[in-house]
């Protein structure tokens, strides 16, 4: 008799075979629609393979059918993690607490955002796989611990003594989400712009070629990791008179965009790109170096005024408010050149801030 493809996954999930996982559910999937088990699985499956977007998805979709599930809030608490956005995390660690207040997972998971939840130590164990502790619980790789009793056994045979330690890789960056679902249908290609444009603000206004190119531009980069320049290729959609339908798919991909860090941020922008047209730049990513002025330190919050190119104390290409909501707030020396990495937003007066997320000075005070 042919098993379950739920079982099947789960299996595989212990083996670690992730990929394989999202394989075998997805050409299930028409027979789970309304299943919890289904989508918190697959949903669990993309979240180990570092596919964020597939996985709140199908997190979303679960916790329609189930909405207290300890498991399923640790998952969805992990995406936040991975992300950096600790307070979203926190509260879903609380939740749990509240339905189960003795479970290990969570508090562990909360002691780790007490001691460690600063973004650069997130962004490394993010990217080493140290994180993973955190996802929802796999259950014992039996195929290991064969390997392992095996080794052992042998090593008892032949009068050795065999140290083994069961263990499992980080998981490799693999190809990113599959965008089939997002690709344009023969209705929305053939009507890519709005009909009526007397209701609404359009900054630009784009040819059908154009808006095509931009979107296909978007799905390529972030297939190539590129995220920052997609994210620039989805404004020019989102502020254009793209019709509502391309628009919707182009905010669903930006659901998949990962945050950088100053080591993996490929397309960095200049603050004349920026503050030149600043609604294409829109939650795009910079890394500017200069210096700081104007500190000011609230509890776990943090502004100051970044004097951008002014590193070297000779051309300043402008001052930009840095805002850091994070704990424990960089501590900044005022007499060095400093490099921030940070998420461009726009405040009520429609001037250039940043989000910042990290704060690099070298002991030396240069780059």
């Amino acid at each position: 008799m042919k098993r379950p493809a739920i079982d099947v996954a789960r299996g595989l999930l212990r083996r670690r075979r992730f990929s394989d996982a999202v394989r075998v559910l997805n050409d299930a999937r028409e027979f789970y629609e309304n299943s919890f088990d289904y989508h918190y699985t697959l949903g669990t499956a993309y979240l180990y393979i570092g596919d964020s977007g597939n996985a709140a998805f199908n997190y979303e979709r679960a916790r329609k059918i189930k909405v207290n599930d300890s498991k399923l809030l640790m998952g969805q608490a992990a995406i936040f993690l991975r992300r950096g956005d600790v307070e979203r995390a926190v509260q879903y660690y609380l939740e749990i607490l509240e339905n189960e207040p003795e479970n290990k997972y969570a508090k562990a998971a909360l002691e780790f955002v007490r001691r460690h939840g600063d973004y650069e130590t997130i962004c490394r164990w993010a990217d080493d796989g140290r994180l993973m502790k955190y996802y929802p619980a796999l259950g014992i790789n039996y195929v290991l611990c064969t390997k392992a009793f095996a080794a052992l056994c042998i090593g008892v045979l032949f009068g050795s003594l065999i140290a083994y330690r069961l263990t499992y890789s980080p998981v490799a960056k693999g190809p990113r989400a599959d965008l089939t679902s997002l690709a344009l249908t023969s209705d929305e290609a053939s009507e890519l712009k709005e009909r009526d444009m007397s209701g609404g603000v359009y900054h630009y206004i784009l040819s059908d070629r154009e808006i095509k190119k931009a979107y296909e531009d978007s799905a390529s980069l972030f297939q190539q990791y590129r995220d920052n320049a997609a994210q620039r290729e989805v404004n020019l959609i989102l502020n254009s008179n793209a019709s509502v339908a391309v628009k919707q798919k182009a905010r669903i991909l930006m659901g998949y965009f990962s945050e950088p860090t100053f080591d993996s941020l490929k397309d960095n922008f200049t603050y004349r790109e920026v503050s030149s047209d600043l609604l294409r730049y829109i939650d795009c990513w910079v890394d500017w170096s200069g210096r700081v002025s104007s500190v000011v330190t609230e509890g776990n919050s943090q502004s100051f005024d970044l004097l951008v190119g002014y590193a070297d104390m000779k051309n300043l290409e402008g001052i930009v408010k840095v805002y850091f909501a994070i704990k424990p707030v960089p501590e900044i020396d005022g007499e060095k050149a400093v490099r921030v990495l940070g998420k461009v937003s726009v405040d009520e007066s429609g001037k250039v801030v940043l989000k910042g997320k990290s704060v690099f000075q070298s002991v030396k005070g240069e780059f």
